[in-house]
């Protein structure tokens, strides 16, 4: 029973100290390099640290074998980006190996630490022609997407090699070949009997697009534009309005009576000479007029791959807006007609917008709904 005992305080005693210690939580989950760098900091706090001390002698002797071993296995692999992996590595080592250079706790128990300069200047000299040669590869294809990758992959030469062969030049290539182009066109409208013109609102949305996506991958054509230039786009944007009509006009008439009692209506004066007011009722006639107009509408975005002719995604945007006008007319006192219907009968009668204000008032809600649609869906591109 006391042999258990100690068997559980020992246990206990190991998963605290393995709880308090990140080293040693790194190291058992295989992390050497993330075990050395935790030891070597502390260390530094602590320099006769137990802990660190016992996780550091082991973990980085582990993490050379294992980074090595990496490095042979890549050397003789057919790796499409073995050569900029060997690099990555031989930077990590470099960097675990500066690291502990510059804590004396670490460095005394370690030394010497093993610096890989020499094995790295090889390597990066071997994946800066692993990687200009993948990335003209990749724009052989004339796909946007793998030009944007080849120009991941120019732009670590230029990193690495400023001097490269024609390497701002294949950099501005890829760049361009990995825009997406998309033409923005306005559709005429389809309704009857009315004179719009969503010529406005077309260039607010493309003003929208033209300014507020942000991405340098992106760009977009009004088409005459775009047919001077004889651009080959990626994509079309068409813009219509599918759907717009506006009601009959609504007219409407309500009739009522209002009175007020205790209101002052005058004033009399007494025997001994004083004025007292006189209370009644008063009353007052009022009539209500309404006017009414309705505009429904429907836009239609499409966006088609001009190549293949193909439908990407198609939505539909409905709004509707209301146009009132209210007024108010009394016969009586005033004093018997409530607030509300007295700023009314201030108000004047209001011939009804035309139909191209019907039509912009309408679309403002559209605008917003179908740029938002339109933001989402270029953000994913």
């Amino acid at each position: 029973m006391k042999n258990l005992h100690h068997t559980l305080i020992f246990a206990l005693t190991a998963l605290l100290f393995a709880a308090c210690n990140p080293s040693m939580q790194s190291f058992k989950k295989g992390d050497y390099y993330e075990a050395t760098i935790k030891a070597v900091r502390l260390l530094r706090n602590n320099p006769e640290s137990k802990n660190a001390i016992e996780v550091i002698q082991k973990s980085y002797p582990m993490e050379l074998d294992y980074e090595r071993q990496r490095i042979n296995e890549l050397s003789i692999s057919n790796h499409p980006d073995k050569f900029l992996n060997i690099v990555e590595t031989y930077t990590r080592l470099n960097n675990l190996a500066d690291e502990i250079s510059r804590c004396p706790a670490a460095l005394e128990l370690l030394k010497p630490v093993v610096f890989f300069h020499t094995q790295l200047q090889k390597a990066e000299e071997l994946a800066l022609d692993e990687q200009y040669d993948a990335a003209m590869r990749l724009l052989e294809s004339n796909n946007y997407l793998d030009a944007r990758l080849a120009v991941q992959r120019l732009e670590w030469v230029k990193q690495k090699n400023p001097e490269y062969s024609n390497i701002d030049e294949r950099v501005k290539e890829a760049k361009n070949l990995g825009t997406l182009r998309t033409v923005v066109e306005l559709k005429p409208e389809l309704h009857a009997n009315f004179d719009i013109n969503s010529k406005v609102f077309y260039l607010r949305l493309f003003d929208f697009l033209d300014k507020r996506i942000e991405d340098e991958y992106i760009k977009f054509y009004q088409p005459d534009f775009a047919e001077k230039i004889r651009l080959k786009p990626h994509e079309i944007v068409t813009v219509q309005f599918i759907e717009f009509q506006i009601s009959n006009l609504v007219e409407r008439e309500k009739e009522s009576k209002y009175e007020s009692d205790s209101i002052v209506v005058g004033t009399f004066t007494d025997s001994d000479g004083s004025e007292h007011n006189v209370s009644g009722t008063v009353k007052a006639s009022v009539s209500l007029y309404e006017r009414e107009l309705v505009a429904k509408g429907i836009l239609e975005i499409k966006i088609m791959d001009y190549t293949t002719n193909e439908i990407i995604v198609s939505q539909k945007f409905p709004s509707d807006y209301i146009w009132k006008n209210e007024w108010a007319s009394y016969n009586g006192d005033e004093r018997a007609v409530p607030s509300q219907i007295l700023n009314l009968s201030k108000v004047k009668q209001q011939m009804p917008p035309a139909p191209q204000e019907m039509f912009l008032l309408l679309s403002d809600p559209i605008l917003n709904n179908a740029t938002q649609f339109l933001k989402s869906y270029y953000k994913k591109k």
